[in-house]
């Protein structure tokens, strides 16, 4: 079954054929279910999320209006919301989080694991319009003393955990930021390189205090699509 608009959804959720919804959205981006579900009622969106497995139905969720995301909050139960949130990218649940009313922020902050509670409240901490409130903590860090093997197989078991794949950064044994490389540079390396090899030192960062603004004059004077972003240490 092929569907493609809401009215199409509607008739299948009035049948109660999950199954067969299931089967028809199972293969559509992201993307393509938010602008199915602009059509839904609230009811409805909820049931065509409860379809997805959680990390999916969150993907969803990160897509959606502010004041449709508002709506569906309130209409879950607590351990759906729990679901909903922990799986939520960090930089898209803080921005979700810092636009909601603060009673409700901080009811919410209570359904997190306390690990991710621990990384909401870290990025809820810098300032308004900072660089601090739109990063990300899930990248991949490597070693200068890595070698391209080690590196490319590390980046194989722990690269779902990252947003973004074009760069690995280089820190020390303190977690300080030394480098950045692209992947098209190991991709090319001999794998028994090591990462101090392919360094050349002339790696740029933003500060996290840094206002947007500010950085955006950045990226476009830089040419890069991702940048660390470091603090004092």
């Amino acid at each position: 079954m092929v569907l493609q608009s809401p009215s199409q959804i509607s008739d299948i959720l009035r049948k109660r054929d999950f199954l067969a919804l299931r089967q028809a959205l199972k293969n559509w981006s992201p993307s393509a279910v938010v602008r199915a579900l602009h059509g839904l009622s609230t009811e409805d969106q909820m049931v065509v999320l409860r379809i997805f497995p959680r990390d999916l139905a969150a993907q969803v969720f990160e897509l959606l209006e502010l004041s449709t995301q508002e709506q569906l909050l309130k209409a879950m139960g607590q351990e759906e919301l729990a679901g909903l949130l922990n799986n939520m990218a960090p930089d898209d649940r803080t921005l979700l989080l810092e636009e909601l009313p603060a009673v409700m922020t901080k009811q919410l902050l209570t359904q997190l694991t306390p690990q991710e509670r621990a990384v909401a409240i870290l990025l809820l901490g810098y300032p308004e319009g900072s660089i601090g409130r739109l990063m990300t903590p899930d990248y991949i860090a490597v070693r200068e003393q890595w070698t391209v093997q080690r590196t490319l197989e590390y980046i194989r078991k722990h690269g779902q955990d990252s947003e973004t794949l074009s760069l690995v950064y280089v820190i020390d044994d303190h977690g300080v930021s030394i480098d950045d490389i692209y992947i098209r540079s190991l991709l090319l390396a001999p794998p028994d390189n090591t990462m101090a090899d392919l360094m050349d030192h002339q790696f740029v960062a933003l500060r996290a205090t840094e206002d947007q603004e500010g950085a955006i004059g950045v990226f476009e004077r830089e040419h890069r699509t991702a940048l660390p972003v470091t603090d004092t240490a």
